[in-house]
């Protein structure tokens, strides 16, 4: 099963046709997947369009809606669809996360998947691969990209990872469930953009095998602007960075990381089978798509 997570914010202008654009890639393999729209407290049409998008695929498009009851952040978004992903997946599944706004082609999916028959725990659309190409980013926006690059590159190498910005990724089930063994709440705890990076930082210590391949970003299909605060975010991600590298060296090192899975999976072993879901778990459950112009039932809280 392949879990697709959009994390979505006033997105009413591109969610149908990005989430249509999944259904036409995965027509015939409806049983396949599954997408999950965590919708991060919209105050627009966004949870509507996706319905649109439901009714309009003919039955192609199974789709999860998720909603929190005010806007938390994209690492709030990314969270809450892979925790509720990780408590329905078996470790053979694969998580895809992506951006809501079209500028990630649902078309590539297939083939980010593919790339970890490998052996790989994560596959990235990355933007520095060969075939790769950037079209309508600010000029100034690559450049902070650029750099933010190297400077990761230098401080956190992780091999075959050179995009650790972009959100569009395929995970093992195995890696993050791995991850929430060590982390628990702690695993994405970042905010705003600088989360997909925090993420990428998480599973450092674990061992990951990582690659990559090259695609097209269009802003050209965006329609809005962006909602990143780009001063915010590069000194937010400073002082991400400073601290994830302190605590690859004390707290989080390979060596205590190893030790505490080791823990939590003779813990687990040693538990009694698992009941009825958590409060929490239960509060997460999968809401029907909604009927176009109508709401999708109450906040996740």
């Amino acid at each position: 099963m392949i879990f697709v997570i959009f994390p979505a914010y006033n997105e009413e202008r591109v969610i149908r046709p990005t989430l249509l654009a999944l259904a036409d890639t995965m027509r015939g393999r409806e049983n396949e997947y599954r997408a999950v729209l965590v919708d991060d407290g919209s105050r627009d049409r966004t949870v509507e369009e996706a319905g649109r998008a439901v009714a309009e695929s003919g039955g192609a498009l199974p789709l999860t809606l998720l909603r929190h009851g005010e806007n938390r952040g994209l690492g709030a978004g990314l969270r809450t669809g892979i925790e509720w992903c990780l408590d329905r997946a078996r470790d053979a599944d694969v998580i895809v996360t992506l951006d809501a706004d079209n500028t990630h082609p649902p078309a590539l999916i297939p083939a980010l998947v593919g790339k970890l028959e490998g052996g790989y725990d994560l596959a990235i659309a990355s933007r520095y691969r060969e075939g790769s190409s950037v079209r309508g980013v600010p000029g100034h926006r690559r450049a902070i990209s650029d750099l933010g690059r190297l400077v990761f590159q230098v401080l956190c190498p992780i091999p075959g990872v050179r995009d650790y910005t972009c959100c569009f990724r395929a995970y093992r089930v195995q890696i993050l469930r791995r991850a929430h063994l060590v982390y628990g709440e702690r695993l994405c705890t970042a905010r705003g953009f600088e989360a997909v990076m925090d993420l990428l930082l998480r599973l450092r210590p674990l061992g990951l095998r990582a690659t990559e391949m090259g695609f097209a970003l269009d802003y050209g299909a965006r329609q809005g602007q962006s909602k990143m605060k780009v001063f915010r975010t590069i000194a937010t991600t400073v002082a991400l960075l400073s601290r994830r590298r302190l605590e690859h060296w004390t707290t989080d090192s390979p060596r205590r990381v190893s030790e505490r899975i080791a823990a939590a999976e003779r813990l687990a072993a040693a538990a009694p089978a698992p009941g009825a879901k958590s409060a929490a778990a239960v509060e997460l459950a999968a809401l029907p798509a909604p009927a176009a112009g109508r709401g999708a039932g109450p906040p996740a809280r």
